[in-house]
């Protein structure tokens, strides 16, 4: 049942650099959200001291508690600017438009990050943006830039205002990855909380403290998340800007009540504004789980999961792949180069395949379950990786089945069984390091790469999906090369890890390492100067992870029987900006008999077809339509059991293709006839963000005792300066990585130059300890951000400049310079406009004031180039007496756009409206339909009836909490935030 309507109170609504009073002093708006207890329509305001007992000071007010009190425009002091070439009045207004929203979609800044962004990378942003609520699911191919995309993405909602409140979901092993990336790139700092962090964090907030209110932009695991109960409580007191959840497959519905990772992904989409989903494979063949990613993204697209078109989900996702993107790619990817090593079995590793092959278990499989491999294949399959995991298989076997005890108790069927499996891993054990191919082969490889001399070799991951293989790798590899393994297992803080891994030359990744160990272990074999260049990685390893910084080899030592795994394992190294070709090698152990050789060509089978699918198809997972590693598995296994020809089990096209992935073309189609994302220039009064930052810290070093002389670069736009105090106060809610230096000295370095930033964060890679040095200068930096609102804070409590040109103005004319911003209902920018009301000289026969729109007189009166200040005299009081015009005038055109904008989203919102309830009668006509049928039969139970009543509140909640959200996020309230910015005048009247 949908609730009752009621007119909320309006909350108030205060625009970023509005100046405020509270408790007696002044402070500068930073941001605004709703407040985080209980259901209040009040807000809290976030603020920056700007009076002289709280200058510099951060605080947040709850309008609910205290009394914040907007100044009035009407009554700003105007006062002459007598800094050098007007500075004052240029930073004051630059600071202003820096912070000012863009209203339009395109794109303001994020493509203009620490990258070289392929044009195919910007589209994602582009659609989010132009969507009314900004969510979208990034479902590019392996390899594609996700992250890159999802950084441009929350790049543009920073700017607009709308992601100070970040929350990121990302595997346990990429978090560091994650969090480095977006900082180097797009210098947004997130607060990572492994499992180092979250004991960092728990010593030093208040017990029973909701983590997320002090750390506004958080990395976390989905893991921790799930196995802490504590914060789902406190998730449900939280709300966010954007939500970030990486490998969404994750959290996708696979049916019944959902997973509680798919619970805990409900509870966030229903606690965000944004929602960003990414993953390479975000179905498992399934349109009910694509669908529920869908309605993740928006609760009111999909009324039935099972059949629905491209028209319900349009918008909502990008899914290309390489062979898509290749023209727009430009040199950031590489052809792969693929070589077969195959490796004739020894006599002994013939007799163990020649054993599996005859065995005829009496206990084994009795209850064997449908779309489960046979025993017999899953000692087959181990075999085929190495002797030592097919005897650590056989051996778990005999321990689980009790075989031993059931003989000795006289059962001839378990004595039986037990015989043949100890025979066979006598035969494994025959099996020795010498006498197995593969291994003999890998070291012909490795020695090939520079190992054979005993020094370090070229940097190689070698991937095996046991265990027991692993570790006979790494054993084998160590004796033949002499290589240094990490001395200690079961680490638990990023300390402890960093010293076990140290000098380590060859290490394993899995998934019963820890997170700060996976973290580690990625950061060191990502790092050139490390000496760890050996990776022995399972298939933990084969999502997310970045492998290809300085390595381009990669060996299958075992084959995978899934085309997904093996898609996966090669975009490790495969992948968006890998400078060399990738080099992968699949070893392949070949059997002489011909009665052994039925593996081989499967094997042979699914290489060739993975590699047929990456140039032709882009998702090897179409060829069995099965969409799910272990699915795959399953059906591989049942076609060698049923000794199918390779070309049935692996087939080369799909058999029978499902409907829904029709609409996947349907977008890449649409995509394609679209413009090209549209990007769109701010106004700035400086000629870069250097210059601006220049004129802002000499402004700042006249009133900072003890401030250091910045020094800035000669030959490259750089900036290298000390942090004071207060700039130093800013950071303590940052990463610990982010702090500059040690014993209170911060020294930070800037530039503006992106191949700089770019070649800082290679340099950087060479340490696997070490950050970029050199980072980006531009408007989202926590620098950037400190120099507006020192700027800002350089006037008195409601004062603005006066200052004269020379051009652009008639004689006595007087203009004034103002912002207004309309904000919706959550005091978040809607529209933002700056304006110069212009007034002819007194007594004149120029008429009435005139609005024009502040970029024009820009122009007109050459503001972005330097002025000269002659500290002419000016009528202040003359000036301010036209202030209540200006203002009045303001709002009225203010007014007239909110009324303009308000019949666009009138416009936009129709067929939404439609489209929604056209969902809300779909979903609520089949439920009467099944209740129906149901009651026809016999009549409902309770239980039935309650479900049936609990889906229409389900349906109805969401058609309410779609109206509300339009009603506070879409509309703009009436009355707009106005200041006034400047006055001018022309030079000599």
């Amino acid at each position: 049942m949908a609730r009752p309507s009621s007119s909320p109170k309006v909350a108030p609504t205060y625009a970023p650099g509005a100046r405020v009073q509270v408790r007696g002093e002044e402070w500068i708006v930073r941001d605004v959200s709703p407040a985080r207890f209980g259901f209040s329509d009040e807000v809290a305001v976030r603020v920056v001291g700007v009076s002289e007992l709280v200058r510099d000071k951060e605080a947040i007010f709850l309008t609910e508690l205290d009394d914040v009190i907007e100044l009035r425009p009407e009554e700003t002091k105007l006062v002459l600017d007598t800094s050098p070439r007007f500075r004052r009045s240029k930073l004051y207004i630059s600071s202003l438009l820096r912070q000012s929203p863009p209203s339009d979609a395109a794109l303001h800044i994020g493509h203009k990050g620490a990258m070289r962004p392929a044009s195919y990378q910007l589209v994602p942003a582009a659609k989010a943006l132009g969507q009314p609520r900004p969510r979208i699911l990034i479902a590019d191919g392996v390899g594609l830039g996700k992250t890159i995309e999802a950084g441009i993405l929350l790049a543009e909602l920073i700017r607009r205002g709308r992601g100070r409140r970040i929350l990121v979901v990302a595997l346990k092993s990429i978090l560091s990855q994650f969090q480095q990336e977006l900082w180097a790139r797009f210098t947004i700092p997130l607060t990572r909380l492994d499992s180092r962090g979250v004991e960092r964090m728990q010593a030093r907030i208040p017990v029973g403290t909701n983590p997320f209110n002090v750390y506004d932009r958080v990395i976390v695991s989905i893991d921790t998340l799930k196995k802490e109960a504590r914060y789902r409580r406190y998730l449900e007191q939280t709300r966010w800007d954007v939500v970030v959840i990486d490998e969404c497959q994750n959290v996708a519905f696979r049916g019944g009540r959902g997973s509680q990772r798919n619970r805990l992904a409900n509870l966030l989409g229903r606690t965000t504004d944004a929602l960003v989903l990414t993953s390479a494979t975000p179905h498992d063949g399934r349109p009910e789980s694509f669908a529920s990613l869908m309605n993740l993204l928006e609760p009111t697209a999909v009324a039935n999961p099972v059949k629905y078109t491209h028209d319900e989900i349009q918008g909502l996702y990008v899914r290309r792949f390489k062979k898509d993107i290749e023209g727009a790619a430009g040199d950031n990817f590489t052809e792969r180069a693929l070589t077969l090593e195959k490796a004739p079995t020894t006599p002994e590793e013939e007799a163990v395949l020649l054993h599996i092959n005859d065995l005829a278990f009496k206990t084994m499989d009795k209850k064997q379950g449908a779309g489960r491999m046979l025993f017999k294949t899953t000692l087959r399959k181990a075999a085929l990786s190495s002797p030592s995991a097919c005897a650590a298989t056989a051996a778990e076997r005999i321990k689980r089945a009790k075989l031993v005890d059931l003989t000795e108790a006289g059962d001839d069927d378990a004595a039986h069984d037990l015989d043949e499996l100890q025979t066979l891993i006598d035969l494994c054990d025959a099996a020795t390091p010498a006498k197995q191919a593969k291994l003999q082969r890998l070291f012909a490889l490795l020695d090939g790469l520079g190992y054979a001399k005993r020094g370090r070799g070229a940097r190689v991951v070698i991937f095996s999906e046991r265990r027991a293989t692993l570790d006979l790798l790494q054993r084998e590899l160590n004796a033949r090369y002499d290589l240094k393994s990490p001395l200690a297992k079961g680490t638990q803080t990023a300390k402890q890890a960093k010293k076990v891994l140290e000098g380590a030359e060859i290490a394993q990744f899995h998934g019963s390492l820890t997170d700060v160990e996976q973290q580690q272990l990625v950061k060191r074999f990502g790092a050139e100067k490390s000496p760890l260049s050996i990776l022995l990685a399972s298939d933990a390893a084969a999502e997310g992870i970045n492998l290809h910084y300085y390595c381009h080899r990669l060996v299958h030592y075992d084959i995978p029987w899934s085309l997904i795994t093996l898609e996966q394992r090669n975009g490790r190294i495969d992948r968006f900006g890998q400078a060399h070709t990738p080099d992968l090698r699949y070893l392949l152990s070949v059997p002489e008999n011909d009665a052994l050789k039925g593996d081989q060509r499967v094997l042979e089978r699914l290489i060739e077809k993975e590699n047929a699918a990456h140039h032709n198809l882009g998702d090897a997972a179409l060829l069995l339509n099965l969409f799910d590693p272990v699915a795959e598995e399953a059906r591989i296994a049942l076609g060698i059991e049923r000794h199918e020809a390779p070309e049935v089990i692996v087939p080369d096209a799909p058999a029978d293709p499902l409907d829904f992935f029709a609409m996947f073309d349907d977008e890449l189609k649409a995509e394609a006839q679209a413009a090209p994302p549209a990007t769109a220039e701010t106004l700035a009064l400086y000629a870069d963000d250097l210059a601006y930052a220049r004129d802002a810290l000499a402004e700042i070093a006249e009133t900072t005792p003890g401030f250091i002389e910045p020094e800035y670069g000669v030959e490259r736009p750089t900036v290298t300066f000390t942090a004071p105090p207060d700039l130093q106060r800013r950071y303590d809610l940052l990463p610990r990585a982010l702090h500059k230096g040690v014993d209170g000295h911060w020294t930070f370095q800037l530039t503006t130059d992106r191949t700089l930033v770019e070649a800082a964060l290679a340099e950087s890679r060479k340490d696997a300890e070490k950050w970029p040095e050199w980072e980006l200068l531009w408007p989202l930096h926590p620098v950037a951000q400190w120099l507006d609102d020192r700027v800002l804070g350089r006037l008195e409590r409601h004062e603005a400049p006066v200052l004269t040109v020379r051009k652009g103005l008639a004689p006595g004319e007087r203009v004034i310079i103002l912002q207004a911003v309309l904000s919706n209902k959550r005091s978040q920018p809607v529209l933002a406009r700056f304006f110069a009301a212009r007034f002819p000289a007194v007594g004149s026969a120029g008429g009435a004031a005139t609005l024009q729109d502040f970029e024009a007189l820009a122009a007109e009166t050459e503001l972005t180039e330097p002025l000269v200040n002659a500290q002419m005299p000016i009528d202040a009081a003359g000036l301010e007496a036209l202030l209540p015009e200006a203002v009045a005038l303001v709002k009225q055109r203010m007014n007239a756009l909110r009324v303009d904008a308000e019949k666009a989203v009138a416009l936009l919102l129709k067929p939404e409206q439609k489209r929604v309830k056209k969902w809300r009668d779909a979903i609520l006509d089949r439920l009467d339909a099944e209740k129906a049928a149901l009651t026809a039969k016999r009549r409902l139970r309770a239980d039935e009836m309650k479900r049936f009543d609990q889906q229409v509140a389900d349906v109805e909640q969401r058609v309410e909490a779609r109206r509300r959200w339009i009603d506070e996020g879409l509309k703009a309230v009436e009355r707009p935030y106005v200041r006034v910015v400047a006055a001018m005048t022309r030079v000599g009247g």
